[in-house]
């Protein structure tokens, strides 16, 4: 017993050094962490993001997604914690168009573009004081258009596609107090259009706050 308390009494005080050290490094943050989010604020951010959609081309010879979105949003705090969001989502195009003889009733190409809004609640965590996690769900507004042109077997006829839907949405992300005023995010977000296709969005970008 006695052989470990000298042992024992050396790490307790390396401790207390440690604790020291790290309170020191605390204190040598940047002032405007302490408060970074007050009751009142008001917050924008725009975002570019890759896009993952739920299309399929089956084999289709001409098939193209694009893989790069967009997310502009705006929110107000009632708390720290708590803020209503409004988000403005481009969620990229669709393109396939398919070769050869078509059976009567498939589709010969499909041209789509999807958009949305969501409206919903952003909730904060302070996990250091300039590193922040977010948790975002609501309702997202998706919208998709474009066309869609059907074999008839002797011929062909167009369907031109004007969908809505409102369904619950999920976002999750950090963001980095870089200044008073600027915070860097990036994040990731998942909603589905009319014919149930999930859309993913992993984004990143700048905000400003007052």
């Amino acid at each position: 017993m006695n052989s470990l308390s000298p042992r024992f009494g050396f790490t307790v005080k390396h401790l207390a050094c440690a604790a020291v050290a790290a309170a020191g490094l605390g204190g040598a943050l940047p002032s405007f962490a302490e408060d970074f989010i007050k009751p009142g604020s008001v917050y924008g951010m725009a975002s570019l993001g890759l896009l993952e959609a739920g299309y399929e081309c089956q084999g289709a010879p001409i098939c193209e997604h694009t893989r790069v979105g967009s997310k502009l949003s705006g929110g107000y705090y009632f708390t720290p914690n708590l803020a209503a969001e409004i988000s403005y989502y481009y969620l990229g195009s669709f393109r396939s168009v398919e070769g050869g003889a078509v059976p009567a009733g498939q589709p010969i190409e499909t041209r789509l573009r999807n958009s949305g809004m969501s409206f919903g609640i952003n909730w904060s965590n302070e996990l250091f004081q300039v590193l922040t996690q977010h948790i975002r769900f609501g309702l997202a507004i998706v919208r998709t258009d474009g066309y869609i042109v059907q074999s008839t077997g002797a011929g062909q006829t167009i369907e031109n596609v004007h969908e809505y839907t409102t369904k619950p949405y999920l976002g999750l992300g950090l963001s980095y107090q870089m200044t008073e005023h600027i915070r860097f995010y990036q994040g990731y977000d998942i909603l589905r259009n009319k014919r149930n296709q999930h859309i993913h969005v992993l984004s990143m970008g700048l905000g400003i706050e007052n």
